[in-house]
């Protein structure tokens, strides 16, 4: 039985189980338009009272090897996208010394040893056509650079479907305080979806082609 229920983004990126995009996935192919819109709905919703409602995410929950596993059937663009700024506003925290923050954002983009806070890895598997890179920024040291390379593979093609986005995103929130950068945090995790959980690939992706259609 199918059971969709309201998720907020905060609370989505709390979980203790880790997203994958499926190989079989499309590219991550959001562009700067579709990161401008996004950015224009939680900048309209800041000031009110009413949440900014993102859609519905479906996922195939599932467990291998003894562990579960959350695969994004439908969702991967807008949970990529949203772990984009999230990394943007982790690196402005870093920014205007607001240590604090910094550390609660990046406990929603890594997972952490909860006994010595070292990194246990991204809390998204992404798409192959951005991994790497992905993974690389994803790092709390990171400093908003880009390299060509990475332990010499070279990632000049992932680093261009998603640098114009995060350029753009760092672009608009670079100058916020500290009060502005936690009221925009605020607006962004009480933003919500509508969450479909399946325990069968072939029902997920039904339900995918239909809410698609």
């Amino acid at each position: 039985m199918i059971n969709p229920e309201p998720a907020k983004i905060g609370d989505l990126f709390s979980t203790s189980l880790q997203f994958s995009v499926p190989r079989f996935q499309r590219e991550y192919a959001w562009g700067k338009n579709e990161a401008m819109e996004f950015l224009e709905d939680l900048k309209s919703y800041s000031a009110s009272e009413e949440r900014l409602f993102l859609g519905t995410l479906i996922f195939d929950i599932s467990e291998e090897q003894g562990k579960k596993t959350i695969k994004i059937v439908d969702g991967q663009q807008r949970i990529t996208t949203i772990l984009l700024l999230l990394i943007a506003c982790r690196n402005l925290a870093k920014n205007i010394n607001a240590g604090r923050i910094a550390n609660s954002i990046q406990q929603r983009i890594n997972f952490e040893d909860p006994t010595t806070a070292e990194p246990l890895g991204p809390r998204l598997i992404a798409s192959e056509s951005i991994k790497t890179i992905f993974d690389f920024i994803s790092d709390y040291n990171w400093n908003n650079d880009f390299p060509a390379r990475i332990e010499n593979k070279p990632v000049k093609r992932q680093a261009n479907r998603i640098k114009p986005i995060y350029d753009f995103f760092w672009s608009e929130i670079k100058n916020f305080n500290q009060n502005e950068l936690s009221a925009f945090l605020k607006t962004l995790y009480d933003s919500y979806v509508v969450r479909i959980d399946i325990q069968d690939a072939a029902e997920a992706f039904s339900i995918f082609e239909r809410t698609n259609a």
